[in-house]
């Protein structure tokens, strides 16, 4: 909040999640729900990166909410979603810092491949169906 106060930040979002008798809140929910405009503007147009620090599991999560932010604000398919991050990847804008890889490894990338695997036939199903006026 320093630094809010010092002008080192035009704006600052906070998301916490064990914070006694708050509501949880995640930085994935932050950037859909605040960030999702700005967030593609800065990677789409204006050259911005994206530094992601924290478990894999958060990692994961903002990895989705980025993929729903790309495809719906930039009106692509999940696979143009998907291409458009990996060469945020390629280009080196989307920086991740991962940790807490544990013995729950297993588990984790199968629930990720799993929830991946689910979005992609739900984005399936949008794009297949028929709407008539």
């Amino acid at each position: 909040m320093l630094a809010k106060n010092k002008g080192v930040f035009k704006e600052l979002f906070t998301a916490y999640s064990r914070e006694p008798s708050k509501p949880k809140k995640y930085v994935q929910d932050v950037l859909r729900e605040q960030l999702s405009d700005v967030t593609f503007k800065a990677l789409k147009e204006q050259g911005g990166h994206i530094y992601v620090c924290g478990d894999v599991t958060m990692a994961g999560d903002v990895l989705k909410s980025l993929q729903q932010i790309v495809k719906q604000r930039g009106n692509m398919s999940t696979e143009e979603a998907g291409a458009f991050i990996s060469k945020l990847r390629d280009d080196n804008r989307y920086h991740e810092d991962i940790f807490g890889v544990t013995l729950r490894t297993y588990e984790v990338t199968n629930r990720l491949r799993s929830e991946s695997i689910a979005f992609i036939e739900e984005s399936k199903k949008d794009s297949d169906e028929v709407f008539c006026a």
